[in-house]
Order: structure tokens, then sequence, then C-alpha cells
């Protein structure tokens, strides 16, 4: 009966608390959650087959960053987000020898606002493979040698995602592969200041229905941690979300007794049959896209290059 749920979202968080209902905790999932001044870190640990099958997510670690600042341009608050991004990314990387590459894949379109994060990030990473033998003396063991990639979509390569990174691997041969793509979220609370870290690798388009291929190590070979932020929801989750809040603050939502005539579901029927496949962005999505890239590279290169400071990084990329 679990399979058949079609779950609107990419985010963990989303569906443990979707299964979880009122209970206090849900069978296979280990969680935890840690304040901070900026939001809190909530961490999710599915440890069981029977748990993974409920939520249709693989085993492992889904680490979720929350804070408000994402949405609302307080850069300040945004670095300080940045760092426990970098914490985190550090995590899977420590034990890394500081010579093994990793490679940074960026999904998404883009030419379209809401799916162009991926590239972005990749636009802000400070790639250093290339530079084994040029490394200015005093930055000689202070860099990884990372690779970075905006593969594109299928409409536009003819070639699935999976298809160029698993090349990519077998070419160059990296330690980790790191993606960060656009999700999807079915909690409009959620939407933009949320960062998703996976390390069960990433099926990207699932949440909105366009499933590709997985990128994940038993594909490629490598271990793989996928970085994301939800940044649509589908319209028949605005119409749910709005129902809960009004039925939250008392307001007569058309719900009866078990058995009686549920409104809500009613509308919600009706609306599939218009807006099935209709996905909501925000509407400061440019800068809010452009803020969250920001931060989602400012973590990564200070994961990576534990070396040198960001004033350093911001030098060698420009």
């Amino acid at each position: 009966m679990d399979n058949q749920i079609s779950w609107r979202t990419d985010m963990a968080l989303d569906i443990h608390e979707a299964l979880r209902g009122r209970a206090r905790a849900l069978s296979g999932v280990a969680e935890s959650i840690e304040e901070n001044p900026v939001g809190r870190v909530i961490k999710l640990e599915v440890q069981t087959e029977e748990a993974a099958r409920k939520m249709q997510k693989p085993l492992g670690t889904y680490v979720t960053i929350e804070s408000a600042s994402l949405g609302l341009r307080e850069k300040k608050k945004q670095k300080e987000v940045s760092q426990i991004l970098a914490k985190e990314i550090e995590k899977y990387i420590s034990n890394l020898q500081i010579d093994a590459p990793i490679l940074v894949i960026g999904l998404g379109n883009r030419e379209v606002t809401p799916d162009s994060l991926g590239p972005l990030v990749v636009e802000k990473i400070l790639v250093t493979r290339h530079l084994k033998n040029f490394v200015p003396p005093e930055l000689s063991g202070r860099l990884r040698p990372i690779m970075a990639l905006a593969p594109g979509v299928l409409g536009t390569t003819g070639m699935e995602t999976l298809e160029i990174v698993r090349a990519l691997v077998k070419e160059h041969n990296p330690q980790m592969v790191l993606a960060i793509d656009a999700l999807a979220t079915n909690s409009i609370e959620r939407l933009g200041i949320t960062i998703q870290i996976a390390n069960s690798g990433i099926n990207p388009g699932s949440g909105v229905g366009n499933v590709r291929a997985a990128l994940n190590q038993e594909s490629l070979g490598v271990p793989v941690i996928a970085v994301g932020v939800p940044l649509v929801v589908d319209a028949i989750t605005l119409v749910e979300n709005a129902v809960d809040y009004m039925a939250g603050r008392g307001y007569d939502t058309g719900r009866v007794g078990r058995g009686g005539i549920d409104k809500p579901r009613i509308v919600r029927d009706i609306l599939s049959r218009y807006f099935g496949s209709l996905f909501v962005t925000p509407r400061q999505i440019d800068s809010l896209v452009g803020d969250i890239a920001s931060v989602l590279a400012g973590g990564f290169n200070a994961a990576f290059h534990k070396g040198i400071g960001e004033e350093e990084v911001e030098t060698y990329l420009n």
C-alpha cells in the first residue's frame, strides 16, 4: 500500500513527517535536531529496508539545513549557513586524501530559472584539477583537485546525465561525485529556505514526476553526495496547505467525520485534472536562486579548500 503513494517531493523530511503523523518516531528512522543561531539542522538516518520502502528513499543519511535567511537576502546569516554546509560536506570528504579528485555535477537546465541552481553553483566553484603543476607556492598542499561540469538536460544534449557522468568518472577517476540540483517540496514553508544533503545519491526529476536514471554509488562506482534546495511546489499541494492552514485556525473547510464528505479532497481531485503537472515557484526566484547558489558554492569551496580563506577563493575565482 505504501508503494502506491506518489510523493510530490524530493525532501526526505517531508515524507518522514507525513508518515510519522502525530507519532513521536517512525520505526527504522533515527532523527536528531540541532539548533543554531540561523536555524536548525535535522538529521534523518533511514536504517532499515522496511523504512526505506515506506519512504521510497534509499538507505542512508538525509541532513536538512533550515534557515529563513536563505530567502531574506541576509548576507551575514547566509555566510553562516555556508559554514554549516561546509561542516556537513567535510564529514564526507575528510577521509579522502588531499590529492583525491572530486567531481562536482550541476544538474538542471540553465535556461529555466527554477531549475538553474546546479549550473549556477558550478560557475562559482573553484576548480583546481588542471592547476596541479601550476599551483603557486603559497597554495601548495592547500587545494583539493576539483572538477566541475553542468552537463545540461536530455532535451538539449540527447544524452542521459548518467551517461555523461559515468563517462567522466571512467576517464578521470574521481574519488567522489557531488551532485547539486533544484528539488520539489510539498511544504510551502520549506520552499527556498532548506538545503538537503544525502549520501544516497539522487534521482533527478523524481519530485516533479520526470524521473531520470539515478546517480549513486551503484551506477557510478564511487560515493555520490547529493545536495539540493526545494524551489518548486506543485499546485495541488498549495490547495492542501491552504486547507490545512485554515483547518488549523478553526475555519470551516468542509471536513466531516469518518465516512462523511471530504470537500477538500473532492476539490483536489477536480484540480488534479487541470493542475496535475503544474508546479509553482516563488515570485522572487531570480534573486533567490542566485543567493542560494552563492551560499552552496561558498560552503563547497570552504569544505574543499580548507587551507584558503573566503577572500582568497574570490581572488582565484576572478
